[in-house]
């Protein structure tokens, strides 16, 4: 009977609840990394399943995302046997397939999901972990007097995950009841992306606002639309003039396009990255299948360096990270990483675009597509999956996204 009552479904929805309040809340607000709490509820769901295996009915969409969940792992291999069993090349994969004994429980306690409770969970969660994350930027920023804000983390991690945060808040808006509340959590949100100085993540800002536009300009409006895209625009004057970290990134941005027009790559960050894909292109060629082991491409730069295709400044670039997770697949992974980077990447937005022009009710299609977009447009520019917490966080959140748009659907059928 204990077992059973541990093991229920209410258990195992309280537990998941928790967990994704925390996940959110302490995402870049303590030093804790949300990984070890996902792992916790990872340890229990192996333990519901065991208990309740007899109820397991896989279906092929759930063969289909348990697929995908374990691409990037499975895509590293060839790297990770000709590397020596180096597991550096499937710790990030692993991590994300530790999210399939979540989600196959999830999918077994369906029916007994509290969609209000879960858009709680999101909700508070997310305004909690803004609100943790807009303190420590302004404290370390205005109070430290630091250029970039890393809290407990890398500056370029602390402004991705800010800006997920954004990104989800902001995707909750349209059919949220404490509209107060997210709203006020995506400005915090925004304020730590912008103070983090991290240009790939306040340049996705506008490209996935862009992009939601564009696709919903005929609910939206002409008059509407317009209004909109003044907003954005007084917004990115506003952050200009008003925030000197802002202003000097789009300064230095400018100049270093201006200097890489000019074919001047020299201490240039902007130009670096195009001298580190152009490693990694070069690193594809030499294996195109399933791409070079850091230590290859290391002693590949070498060869390369002042040979006009690299300068020698990529050779102290340790395993020429390329600073791109599609590069940086292209480099270790190959061809057969890029397939599998389309399906853990970039598959899911285009799951959820499609299910929204089906569902147009559903607002979890709609928060799936603008989360998953915001991490297709980070990966331009870094390589934030390869970090373990992050891949474990994207994919739990996906998994949570696609379980609340399964249960809507489900609930209005």
């Amino acid at each position: 009977m204990r077992r059973q009552v541990l093991f229920s479904h209410k258990t195992a929805l309280q537990l998941t609840l928790a967990v994704t309040f925390l996940a959110l809340a302490l995402l870049v607000s303590a030093p804790i990394r949300i990984h070890a709490i996902i792992a916790l509820l990872l340890i229990y769901s192996i333990g519901f399943l065991v208990v309740n295996r007899q109820k397991l009915v896989m279906t092929r969409q759930d063969w289909l995302v348990l697929l995908i969940l374990s691409l990037y792992m499975a895509s590293h291999l060839p790297v990770f046997v000709i590397s020596g069993y180096s597991s550096r090349y499937l710790a990030p994969g692993l991590h994300m397939m530790g999210i399939i004994p979540i989600y196959l429980m999830l999918r077994m306690a369906l029916h007994d999901l509290d969609l209000k409770r879960f858009r709680a969970a999101l909700e508070y969660g997310g305004f909690a972990g803004s609100l943790g994350g807009a303190g420590i930027a302004v404290y370390e920023v205005y109070v430290l007097g630091q250029a970039k804000v890393d809290a407990f983390l890398f500056h370029i991690n602390f402004g991705y995950l800010s800006a997920s945060l954004f990104f989800l808040l902001v995707a909750l808006l349209p059919s949220s009841q404490r509209r107060a509340l997210v709203s006020a959590g995506a400005l915090l949100a925004l304020l730590a992306t912008l103070l983090s100085t991290s240009r790939g993540a306040v340049f996705a800002i506008p490209i996935v606002f862009t992009v939601l536009l564009v696709w919903q300009w005929r609910r939206i409006g002409a008059v509407y639309l317009v209004a909109a895209l003044l907003g954005l625009g007084v917004l990115a004057i506003a952050s200009y003039f008003s925030l000197p970290q802002v202003e000097d990134r789009i300064d230095v941005t400018v100049s270093e396009v201006e200097r890489m027009l000019e074919g001047d790559f020299r201490d240039n960050s902007a130009g670096g990255r195009v001298r580190l894909w152009a490693a990694a292109i070069e690193a594809f060629k030499e294996r195109p299948l399933v791409g070079l082991t850091y230590e290859e491409r290391d002693s590949l730069n070498e060869e390369l360096a002042g040979t006009g295709i690299i300068n020698a400044w990529v050779t102290t670039i340790s395993r020429g990270h390329a600073h791109s997770q599609y590069f940086e697949t292209l480099a270790t992974g190959g061809l057969i990483g890029v397939v599998a980077l389309f399906f853990y990447l970039v598959f899911p937005a285009l799951h959820f675009f499609i299910r929204s022009r089906r569902e147009p009710e559903n607002p979890y299609c709609f928060v799936g597509f603008v989360f998953s977009l915001g991490f297709i447009v980070f990966c331009l520019s870094e390589v934030p999956l390869q970090h373990e917490m992050i891949a474990t966080y994207y994919a739990f959140v996906l998994v949570l996204l696609f379980i609340l748009t399964s249960r809507h659907t489900e609930s209005v059928a």
